[in-house]
């Protein structure tokens, strides 16, 4: 027997706002004769991000249960002082169930407080140019697992790291914890640091595709462009010149308006950029500070988890080593990929050999010739290069051969634009 769907609705509101301000109000729920659920809400003076979720008992039946909703949600509504609309089709992704009670809970969130997932479209006209996701679960079109994200969708994560005071670089007693008997090297020696910001950092580094479509770039290039599955693959065989221009400093404002970020810029209307150096092992470390973001101690067979590297028992012929699609090892624990193995990632720091062990707040290197690489490279053995704290740095330009194993991933203020004079 077919089973129906009978819904009967609830509305409770949500507000992530100023103190005392609620500017969601007048929510009403309501299902048409074809089934269409739809809530209404009122959004109050100022502009809002809106997401939806929907409980039964007070649990939410889970993101990926509605993950088709349309309309005034998952974006940012700049429609004020207006009845606003959200649509959803249960029987669509939420089949088979049968329930007494359905609540939707609409929440607000300032600009400056946005969930913790901006997609951000790349050209691609069956997308919102921004859209704005609590989880991967809430996604359309599948998921995460759907390779527009990999292709014509960036998908950025924030990271909570304003005021947060944390271990960047490693002690002997983090080397020790991990089973090593060797002792950190003078530019990974640990000290303390503060960021004054969150920010949004790409989930995976920036993709053959991604990084065609960015840059209006008739076809894939740089190395590792003839697989099948070369479009998800890092876009590798990149310089820095070609990332942030030729003799260009370390501001935000510091590029030249034919490189690739800026080209990113033109398009989105967003303030991409590279991460800097602490930035990038920030959002590596996930919280931790240990060598593997897993925790676990530093052996082949773990880091194989969570990186591509050479392993000479699989790639003898200097051929078979090459990059890899992202996205196919264990993430970190804020859901970033290939933060180790795969591609070196160009930061916008200029290398330092010794970071000394004073305490910092956002730092930068801004003296020296060459920048700052982090990450480690399927080219290489797995030890002593793949682990959080390893910095490696090149020049500015190499040849594309000398370049195939460095790739990056891009950053940007959750307010979007940088406040840099």
């Amino acid at each position: 027997m077919k089973k129906v769907l009978i819904l009967v609705f609830a509305a409770m509101l949500s507000a992530v706002a100023s103190a005392n301000e609620m500017v969601i109000s007048n929510a009403v729920l309501k299902q048409s004769g074809t089934r269409l659920v739809s809530v209404s809400y009122n959004l109050g003076e100022e502009p809002a991000i809106v997401t939806v979720d929907f409980l039964t008992n007070g649990v939410s039946i889970g993101e990926a249960n509605f993950s088709n909703v349309e309309g005034d949600v998952n974006r940012l509504v700049t429609e004020t002082n207006s009845m606003r609309t959200i649509r959803w089709q249960p029987r669509l992704s939420w089949p088979g169930h049968t329930h007494t009670c359905l609540t939707a809970k609409v929440t607000a969130h300032l600009p400056e407080e946005p969930p913790d997932y901006m997609v951000v479209s790349l050209g691609d006209d069956t997308a919102p140019a921004i859209a704005y996701y609590v989880s991967t679960n809430a996604f359309p079109e599948g998921g995460l697992s759907n390779d527009i994200y990999r292709t014509s969708r960036l998908v950025m994560r924030r990271i909570h790291a304003a005021g947060v005071r944390w271990q960047m670089g490693a002690t002997a007693a983090d080397f020790e914890q991990a089973g090593l008997t060797a002792t950190p090297r003078a530019d990974e020696a640990a000290h303390y640091v503060t960021l004054s910001e969150d920010y949004f950092i790409g989930i995976y580094p920036v993709t053959q595709e991604q990084y065609r479509r960015m840059t209006g770039a008739a076809a894939l290039g740089g190395h590792y462009y003839t697989y099948a599955d070369s479009p998800i693959r890092p876009r590798c065989g990149i310089n820095y010149d070609h990332l942030r221009g030729s003799g260009t400093g370390t501001g935000h404002n510091s590029l030249t308006s034919s490189c690739a970020i800026k080209k990113l810029r033109n398009l989105t209307g967003i303030d991409f950029d590279l991460p800097s150096d602490a930035e990038w092992e920030y959002a590596c470390k996930a919280g931790t500070t240990w060598l593997l973001y897993t925790g676990e101690a530093y052996t082949e067979g773990n880091v194989s988890k969570i990186a591509w590297h050479w392993d000479i028992s699989l790639y003898s012929d200097v051929n078979e080593r090459q990059t890899h699609a992202v996205g196919q090892k264990t993430p970190n624990a804020w859901g970033l990929y290939d933060m180790i193995g795969n591609t070196l990632e160009w930061c916008r720091d200029k290398y330092k050999a010794n970071l000394g062990t004073n305490e910092v707040v956002n730092p930068i290197g801004t003296v020296g010739n060459e920048r700052v690489l982090r990450g480690s490279r399927f080219n290489y053995s797995w030890t002593p290069y793949a682990r959080t704290t390893y910095r490696s740095s090149d020049i500015t330009y190499r040849s594309s051969d000398q370049a195939k194993a460095y790739g990056f991933r891009v950053v940007c203020p959750i307010m979007l634009k940088y406040n840099e004079k």
